[in-house]
């Protein structure tokens, strides 16, 4: 019986890229700008509801939103690779959406980033929550790619 999926199907690798793709950095590194993205969310709600330390959940969620874009770049790059390889890069759907939804989580990283560092918002005003709300899209991108992969790797 046919799914439709045969050309999604991961290639053969030859000689030493055989044994670099076989282990699947990309999935080693898949997890974690959702660990990082999700602790900068959670530390972040803890700096609303919060009466005391807000100042120091704040500098968590920041410190978690920097590794979180660090690590981000691994997990693209061996997400890259993996296409490449692994796909012989299949410009089909589920591809596609994976590739513009890491584009915009890599921009919008970067951009908070350099925002909250450069140019720090006054707590408790429009420009702060705008900042949180980014850490939140950021938190919806990485579940987008995580429902995306999990489709690829359990179909």
């Amino acid at each position: 019986m046919s799914t439709g999926n045969q050309h999604l199907q991961p290639a053969k690798s030859q000689g030493l890229l055989a044994i670099i793709y076989r282990e699947h950095y990309h999935v080693l590194f898949t997890h974690f700008p959702l660990s990082f993205f999700t602790a900068s969310a959670l530390f972040m709600i803890l700096h609303f509801v919060s009466y005391s330390n807000r100042d120091a959940y704040e500098l968590a969620a920041l410190v978690m939103l920097i590794v979180g874009t660090i690590i981000l770049w691994p997990t693209a790059i061996t997400g890259w690779i993996t296409w490449k390889d692994h796909y012989q890069g299949a410009h089909v759907k589920i591809f596609l959406y994976k590739i513009r939804t890491a584009f915009s989580i890599i921009a919008l990283s970067i951009l908070l980033v350099v925002w909250r560092v450069a140019f720090p918002p006054p707590k408790d005003t429009a420009w702060f929550y705008a900042y949180a709300a980014g850490i939140f899209l950021l938190l919806l991108g990485t579940v987008i790619e995580g429902y995306y992969g999990g489709k690829l790797s359990h179909r």
